[in-house]
């Protein structure tokens, strides 16, 4: 009987598991393709070697008929999804939800220069039957689950925040994922950079710094240490010395934060590919 239930049990978990897989592949297929169609991947190069840092064309999301209809079936299977409850399948959910709502937000009240005209209050995004704001969603629901690389993944919609990534995040590469995006934030001069002998960082590490000291890792200069490029690492002098960047995340905008980063800073040797 024992044996049964054990049995009974593994089944039970690999079948949640195979559901939570299904879920990943399918429910956000309408997300994936708005991304296919409005993002545009810009590619830089530095001394601390080669990035990427994405922009979103909300002009073409606003005025596509196929993506608004898109959006519109996107937020319909996410009214009555059942929202996941393994920690791997929510972060992945919910990142991809917040990202989402944050492009529906922008693309419902465009033309505008930044999310800072909107806010991330507004309690209107429908989950599962239930209604959750942007803040919700972050500061409720993603960040107790005590995993700092979560702010290199949710997007803000801005310049200065860590770049949207082109894929959707799954379960079942999560961690992964969730790696390669730090890594990459951590070589954009928009978040990281010695001048001198300091070390200057996104405000990032300043509005969270107890998240840095959860999910094993031991403060802001530990997580640096993790994820840095090899340039960056054992800096000793930190400074939350770089402005946040609340512009649109635009082709046109981020390109000029970029050429902007260049002319300032030109030991970065930072350039477009």
């Amino acid at each position: 009987m024992k044996k049964f239930i054990k049995i009974f049990c593994l089944m039970f978990i690999i079948t949640q598991h195979a559901t939570s897989a299904e879920r990943d592949n399918t429910l956000w297929n309408s997300y994936q393709e708005i991304l296919n169609s409005a993002i545009t991947v810009n590619t830089f190069s530095s001394i601390y070697g080669d990035f990427s840092h994405t922009s979103v064309d909300y002009d073409k999301i606003k005025n596509d008929s196929a993506l608004q209809e898109k959006i519109v079936l996107q937020l319909k299977k996410l009214k009555t999804v059942t929202s996941p409850k393994w920690t791997k399948d929510k972060l992945a959910f919910w990142i991809n939800a917040y990202n989402f709502f944050t492009i529906v937000d922008v693309v419902n009240n465009y033309p505008i220069t930044g999310m800072k005209e909107i806010g991330w209050k507004n309690r209107h995004h429908e989950v599962d039957g239930v209604f959750y704001s942007l803040d919700d969603i972050e500061h409720n629901v993603i960040r107790p689950l005590s995993d700092p690389r979560i702010h290199f993944a949710i997007n803000c919609a801005s310049v200065g925040c860590p770049s949207l990534n082109a894929e959707v995040f799954n379960s079942n590469q999560i961690d992964m994922q969730l790696d390669i995006v730090v890594k990459n934030a951590l070589k954009n001069p928009l978040h990281l950079r010695k001048v001198k002998d300091k070390l200057n960082t996104t405000p990032l590490f300043k509005w969270f710094s107890k998240d840095f000291e959860t999910g094993g890792y031991e403060g802001v200069a530990d997580f640096v240490n993790t994820f840095a490029p090899k340039r960056l690492k054992r800096v000793h002098h930190m400074e939350k010395k770089i402005t946040y960047d609340w512009n649109l995340n635009t082709e046109q905008n981020v390109q000029k934060k970029m050429k902007e980063l260049g002319t300032k800073f030109s030991e970065l040797q930072l350039d477009s590919k």
